[in-house]
């Protein structure tokens, strides 16, 4: 190898490259060592960017108990005060009973689908219920869904909710529902 100061341009520039391709790599533990001594620091830009990515879709009514046709006149034909709504949208099912309980209603519900992890927001969207409801009430509540994919929503006044599924990188959105007594 010629000293730097004998080499032309090219010379140098072709013992350079060839040093290049030669030289190992530093060890594995060296370099997350050296990576390390720069922590990140956080990204608003990439945290927007990462909400971006968020899908929002919004489910489809599949079944409403409350909606199916009479059945034969005598018990069977009366209106059961528990409801039962069935949503589907983007490969999961949400399953949900409206029960009254104590001059509220439970809301109980089951996400059936791919995800085991995920957060259900429950909107009042009727002034009325919210009202009703008077200072204690809480214009979103917030459950959690079991290691089964159920979640419960205790003390709801009579009105329309939404409910928004937070799972899976996406925000499942069931149109308004009516919570309260059957219709005659």
């Amino acid at each position: 190898m010629l000293p730097p100061d004998d080499c032309s341009d090219d010379e140098l520039l072709h013992q350079l490259r060839r040093a290049v391709h030669e030289l190992p790599d530093a060890p594995q533990a060296l370099q997350r060592a050296a990576i390390g001594l720069w922590p990140a620091a956080p990204n608003a830009s990439l945290l927007t960017g990462a909400q971006a990515l968020l899908t929002r879709v919004v489910a489809v009514l599949s079944f409403d108990s409350w909606a199916a046709p009479a059945l034969a006149p005598g018990m069977r034909s009366l209106r059961s005060p528990t409801r039962q709504l069935l949503y589907s949208a983007s490969g999961r099912d949400v399953d949900l009973r409206i029960t009254p309980e104590n001059q509220a209603f439970s809301l109980v519900g089951q996400v059936l689908g791919p995800d085991e992890t995920g957060r259900v927001e429950l909107a009042c969207v009727d002034a009325d219920a919210g009202a009703d409801a008077g200072a204690d009430a809480d214009p979103v509540r917030l459950a959690l869904l079991d290691e089964l994919g159920e979640f419960r929503i205790d003390g709801l006044r009579p009105g329309f909710y939404s409910l928004t599924l937070h799972a899976g990188g996406q925000a499942l959105q069931l149109p308004p529902f009516d919570v309260g007594e059957p219709p005659p």
